[in-house]
């Protein structure tokens, strides 16, 4: 199909209009980005994009919109295959496979073995067990999957109904699925590609129940990929998104594998049926696996929001509609509402970004103590992991949703780049712990934390503990005024202050956390009956961990650094949404530590403000996060400013416009229904 040429063209043009937002940058681009994302990121970002870009006829994602299911896992599975070939003729490294993939936006269906059966293996195998399976995984001669969920149990995994009894006679385990809801379910690398399946299962020994424990179970041939006797595999069907992915579904019929095969760094099984424990583990070690996940989502979300919100500062940046007659039409990021909706997006953008560069400071100081046997981090992390997991992917997957909102008619458009997308993020918010029940585990710890400090008991020190012991002020140290020192301070004094800003996040969470202990401590509240007010707290807790991480990095950069500026701003956007979200947290502090009605409606007043400060800078603000064009894969946010030329090829490329295949599909629809329809006789016409 022909489109004109000779069109009048477009004035201001949209490239136009878009290098005139850049000009307005009044920090040093690159500089941000460096900081915001680090130099390590970016190096190995600019690596993945070089392979990508020396292989368009592998990695380009144009036809991606126009696949079929069976089409995209076709695709995948090729560029997984190209991707192994280069690595094992030494072109590229095992590290820059995480790169390539992330640059093209793009689920690989081998993705769960590394990302989830290796680590398993390397934190709870031991030495021989790593030799035996981690090695041939690392070489990609086994493939392997994470198999926890069933169909009947997800985030309850003490309920999980998958049995591995050993057997005395034979030394081996015995991997039973005793009904259908046993069934594993949604496990991904495992409806088509595995060859084996890390099995988390109900361990018994001499009729007594161990625990639950993972269980290496070879599950298809690695001759033919049939699968193994008594083994039921296969894929569970499409999805609303991450159809690239091969979730699958794994029955187990009494199949035998070696007791070698339990991963036995936490747990040891005798050739006699001895169950023994190493001294000093902490019972939750076996978690570590989903610790490491839900961080991993954490520190990944913000770079995902930074992919929705480039789309949506480009497309508003240039996008224009109404005007003064006679003169151009308005920019539609310039109008306040549009603002409202992106701004804060960007600015939490930002804020989750930095937060990660200290969350995972913090992780790898308590994996690092635990492979030391170290465990005093481990409830901290794992409540912290929770919360951030839960906070980062809601505010990933609800901004990018307003991003496509914000886009109008065209943010439904599949080449706005934001819909298969968000359908693809949006299982975050339930794999890895839905986040509801999360936010149980979230409150549980920091209840727990309050109620231990409040008598005296030894508690572990960490971000939010000395939070709590600050304004417990159980040794009365500190005055009202070093305690609540937005006290007697207008809303604009609070608001450009970040140390009060943050003391007024971290008194909301103990307030609340107070307010649920005394229920459950005073008057016999379950936290089953606890979880509303859990959901809250889980929030306002996130809130203040990541306002409080991101000040850290800000305050990484010298006091006359000209990233400063912008990053203060987008600090005080995001702490402000965070304190106006749901102002009656607000109104329910304590009277000694009160925010007036005056304050808060001035507090609401400066968002606003602080949002409109930020409009000029949004444009170059989504360039220093450098997402690009390989990943975006969009009409509406492209680098160059091209965005209705683009979007007038990419229609035309559509089956149904094409020149050959177009014509006769058309056609085919024409002779077979449309011209029958419209040609029927004429007893059964009506007459206009």
């Amino acid at each position: 199909m022909k489109f004109p040429t000779d069109l009048v063209k477009m004035e201001p043009h949209t490239s136009v209009t878009l290098q005139k937002e850049r000009e307005k940058a009044n920090f040093p681009v690159q500089e941000m980005g460096k900081f915001i994302l680090g130099e390590e990121y970016i190096a190995n970002r600019e690596r993945g994009l070089e392979i990508i870009r020396s292989e368009p006829e592998t990695f380009d994602n144009k036809e991606f919109y126009f696949m079929s299911r069976t089409e995209k896992m076709e695709k995948a599975y090729q560029r997984e295959k190209r991707v192994l070939e280069l690595l094992r003729e030494g072109k590229i490294k095992s590290t820059d496979i995480r790169y390539i993939y992330s640059m093209l936006d793009w689920v690989s269906p081998f993705d769960l073995s590394r990302g989830m059966f290796v680590p398993t293996i390397a934190q709870q195998g031991t030495e021989e067990q790593k030799k035996a399976f981690l090695e041939p995984a690392l070489k990609y001669q086994i493939v392997g999957c994470y198999a926890q969920t069933e169909m009947g149990h997800g985030s309850n995994i003490r309920g999980l109904e998958t049995t591995a009894t050993f057997i005395e006679e034979t030394d081996e385990f015995e991997m039973n699925s005793p009904s259908l809801t046993s069934t594993k379910w949604w496990i991904g690398s495992l409806g088509v590609s595995s060859t084996h399946a890390c099995v988390m299962a109900q361990i018994y020994v001499k009729g007594k129940h161990v625990g639950l424990f993972p269980v290496i179970v070879p599950i298809r041939s690695l001759i033919d990929h049939k699968p193994l006797p008594g083994v039921t595999v296969g894929d569970i069907g499409p999805k609303m998104g991450y159809n690239t992915m091969d979730n699958g579904f794994l029955n187990l019929n009494k199949v035998r594998v070696p007791r070698f095969n339990l991963l036995q760094k936490y747990v040891s099984v005798s050739r006699t049926g001895e169950v023994t424990r190493p001294a000093n583990i902490n019972s939750r070690a076996s978690y570590g696996t989903m610790v490491l996940v839900r961080a991993s989502i954490a520190n990944n979300m913000g770079k995902q929001l930074a992919k929705g919100v480039t789309v949506a500062v480009r497309y508003t940046a240039v996008r224009r509609q109404f005007g003064e007659p006679g003169k151009p039409e308005t920019p539609v990021l310039d109008y306040g509402i549009v603002q409202y909706r992106v701004i804060p997006i960007l600015a939490k953008t930002y804020a989750m970004l930095g937060m990660s560069h200290e969350f995972m400071a913090q992780y790898e100081k308590s994996a690092a103590l635990i492979r030391n046997g170290d465990f005093s981090m481990l409830k901290e992390m794992h409540a912290v992991s929770c919360g951030l997991k839960r906070w980062s992917s809601d505010t990933c997957i609800y901004g990018v949703d307003t991003c496509r909102h914000v886009c109008g008619g065209h943010g439904f458009s599949q080449f706005s780049g934001l819909n298969e997308f968000w359908a693809t993020i949006y299982p975050a918010i339930i794999f890895e712990g839905d986040n509801y029940v999360l936010a149980k585990q979230v409150a549980s710890y920091l209840v727990k934390s309050a109620y231990g400090l409040r008598n005296k008991e030894e508690i572990d020190s960490n971000d939010t503990t000395n939070m709590f012991r600050h304004f417990m002020n159980m040794d009365s140290k500190l005055s009202p005024a070093q305690l609540y020192t937005w006290s007697g301070k207008s809303a604009q004094e609070i608001a450009s202050n970040e140390n009060v800003l943050l003391d007024l996040l971290g008194y909301r969470v103990i307030s609340m956390v107070h307010d649920l202990a005394v229920k459950i401590y005073g008057k016999g509240q379950t936290m089953e009956e606890s979880s509303v007010p859990s959901q809250g707290i889980a929030t306002v807790h996130s809130e203040y961990i990541v306002c409080s991480y991101f000040n850290n990095h800000i305050n990484k950069l010298p006091q006359g650094s000209p990233l400063r500026p912008i990053l203060k701003a987008l600090f005080k956007i995001t702490a402000l949404s965070f304190l106006t979200r749901n102002t009656g947290e607000l109104y329910g502090l304590p009277s000694k530590a009160s925010v007036t009605r005056e304050q808060i409606n001035g507090l609401e007043s400066e968002y606003i403000e602080s949002i409109k400060a930020v409009r000029e800078q949004a444009v170059p603000l989504v360039d220093a996060l450098g997402v690009p064009d390989e990943k975006l894969n969009s009409s509406l946010g492209r680098y160059d400013g091209n965005v209705y030329e683009d979007y007038m090829e990419r229609a035309l490329s559509e089956p149904l416009n094409r020149d050959g295949t177009g014509e006769e599909i058309r056609k085919r629809f024409y002779d077979k229904y449309i011209g029958p329809t419209i040609h029927a006789s004429s007893n059964n016409q009506t007459k206009l």
